[in-house]
């Protein structure tokens, strides 16, 4: 253990995955992230952020897969207070469009919060639509995407020592 966490302080710890996309992986990926990254990043308080960002971003990524790979990447790097998960999979161009047109919307609102609350009223009663902004709020992670060829890569980066989210009447761990 005294060698990981060595070897942690000079560079970036790594998570890679790829996988087949069944649905019954998504929740168990999310427990293994959740350890890796206690390990990975003792005392930074941030894994369970940082595997709800993960499991959102993944459940994203499974149902447009067309049974392909889905690749995860995290890096958590507590030298540089960062952490990235790249989450990537087959999409076709007017796929992306949509996805692209959903998070340039979704980062043109400069709060967070309000624009989750905004999404939750818009679709109260069906499914989806909000991973995202769950990730930009909760999570506290800024999200871009990237259209390669017949694959994105959907980014969700920011700080490993995230600040605790204040609302009114508490804090949200």
């Amino acid at each position: 253990m005294t060698e990981i966490v060595r070897r942690s302080q000079t560079r970036p710890i790594y998570l890679m995955l790829r996988m087949k996309p069944p649905w019954v992986f998504i929740d168990e990926i999310r427990r293994f992230v959740e350890s890796f990254c206690a390990c990975a990043c003792p005392n930074q308080e941030r894994e369970a952020q940082v595997a709800l960002a993960v499991h959102e971003l993944m459940q994203n990524a499974v149902p447009h897969s067309r049974e392909e790979d889905v690749d995860l990447v995290l890096e958590v790097d507590p030298n540089t207070d960062k952490v990235t998960i790249s989450v990537s999979n087959p999409c076709s161009g007017e796929q992306f469009e949509k996805l692209r047109a959903r998070i340039t919307s979704m980062n043109a609102e400069p709060d967070a919060l309000k624009h989750y609350l905004e999404s939750m009223r818009a679709a109260p009663t069906t499914r989806g639509g909000l991973g995202l902004p769950r990730v930009r709020f909760e999570a506290q992670l800024d999200v871009a995407a990237h259209h390669d060829g017949d694959r994105v890569m959907v980014v969700a980066a920011g700080k490993l020592r995230a600040p605790r989210l204040h609302l009114e009447g508490g804090v949200l761990s």
